[in-house]
């Protein structure tokens, strides 16, 4: 059944290692990617990492004057921020932003990579070459080497163009410090639950859905779904119906409003009890035909029950249930609190984000360390506030008296239906 997708997966934070042996690419090979994959971000200012060591490229001159650049620190503070800009013939400059002088690959020195000159000729030339998996390489003008960040070439990690190929040694990620252009950022679709109902050409309940030993029956009475003050509202009460001891809601858009790439976001407040399972998340529109998880699904922001976390993830062919491409992600006040939850997804990575700071990136080549990328089709949005089952079992470990469900929180529904709000879902495309 392709409600499957909410499935019994976090229970740490997780993430693929870096790998130390990369296949190389070569420089012609690259060519046909440069048109389709992810442009150069001309004038904005950027940080570097490194793909195998997962450090930040520093051009820090208090190490020596005309120290190379390197590729060793944890974080990206003034001198690991590089301003890129267009040197004219397809080709980008990087300054650094403490000093405002310019990478250059002098092919005197090896193609030693250093920060110091003052102007751009053709040693402080460089083409942007971008990998599939949302990395990118650097190739010099100068020599017509690539950038490699070898830890093998010196103590420090030290940065030189004077590779034919490319591989992880010679591959970085990169971030606009600040985040994206928001201006870039178009709205195409939003439910703002302005009304006194869901409405039904967004949205439909989901009843049949019985997996993850969930102890919920969701029903489409407004006991459990229901519009009001500007939110929509999914209740978990105490009520047996169908052998379940409790009853809530779900709502999806599968049919209705599917999209591609781009940025999805939710305004959300959730009650606190271990158990409670409120949820975010996106499915593959090709369910039905290849189930799932060969579907994809992305889990923008999961809760079980806890005031200070949230979790995302992903599931795949090869990468499903206990997942290990998992992140959880902490708030700055309690999940009860209304907290903005997003995801932007595309062709390379993906990224998670809460109350507009950026928390994980996971890039396609990760993923494709254990199965097929899912991600490249139309993803339809689900909203649910589950009770009990695989995943609140994994952290709480309750078995009485519901599975995932401990004596606390029945107390809780008991007393009080429990209520997960959202204010409203919006969808944007980059434009």
């Amino acid at each position: 059944m392709w409600a499957l997708g909410l499935v019994l997966g976090l229970t740490a934070c997780g993430g693929a290692p870096a790998p130390t042996t990369p296949d190389a690419v070569t420089p012609d090979a690259l060519v046909a990617q440069e048109q389709s994959a992810t442009a150069a971000p001309l004038g904005r200012t950027i940080w570097l990492k490194a793909c195998a060591t997962q450090k930040y490229v520093s051009a820090d001159r208090n190490i020596h004057a005309n120290a190379p650049l390197v590729a060793n620190r944890d974080s990206f503070q003034g001198w690991e921020q590089f301003v890129v800009g267009d040197a004219g013939n397809d080709f980008i400059s990087l300054r650094v932003s403490e000093t405002g002088l310019y990478v250059s690959a002098d092919p005197n020195a090896g193609g030693q990579v250093t920060g110091f000159r003052t102007a751009v000729g053709d040693w402080e030339r460089f083409t942007w070459v971008p990998f599939p998996d949302g990395t990118v390489a650097l190739r010099a003008k100068s020599n017509n080497l690539f950038v490699s960040a070898d830890a093998n070439q010196g103590g420090t990690a030290p940065l030189y163009a004077n590779r034919a190929t490319a591989g992880c040694w010679e591959a970085f990620s990169f971030g606009i410090v600040g985040g994206g252009s928001e201006d870039r950022w178009v709205q195409v679709w939003s439910d703002e639950f302005d009304g006194t109902s869901y409405n039904t050409a967004h949205w439909a309940p989901n009843t049949g859905v019985h997996v993850n030993n969930e102890q919920q029956q969701y029903t489409n009475s407004p006991d459990n779904i229901s519009v009001s003050n500007g939110t929509l509202k999914l209740t978990a009460r105490l009520q047996s119906n169908n052998g379940y001891p409790f009853t809530s809601g779900r709502l999806e858009s599968a049919g209705k409003k599917e999209f591609s790439h781009g940025r999805i976001e939710a305004r959300i407040k959730m009650p606190v009890g271990p158990g409670l399972w409120p949820a975010f998340w996106l499915l593959g529109n090709n369910i039905n035909t290849v189930g799932w998880p060969a579907c994809g699904e992305l889990d923008i922001m999961e809760n079980v029950g806890y005031g200070d976390w949230v979790s995302g993830a992903l599931h795949g062919p090869g990468y499903s249930g206990n997942t290990p491409i998992n992140g959880r992600f902490y708030t700055n006040s309690s999940v009860s609190d209304w907290h903005v939850y997003r995801t932007e997804y595309s062709t390379s990575d993906i990224k998670w984000y809460v109350d507009g700071a950026l928390v994980k990136t996971t890039l396609r080549g990760e993923v494709e360390r254990y199965g097929a990328w899912a991600y490249d089709k139309p993803m339809f949005i689900i909203l649910n506030l589950a009770v009990g089952g695989g995943y609140p079992f994994g952290v709480n470990g309750a078995t009485w008296p519901y599975y995932g469900v401990p004596q606390s929180t029945l107390d809780l529904i008991r007393n009080a239906p429990q209520t997960m709000e959202v204010d409203w879902v919006r969808a944007y495309q980059w434009r």
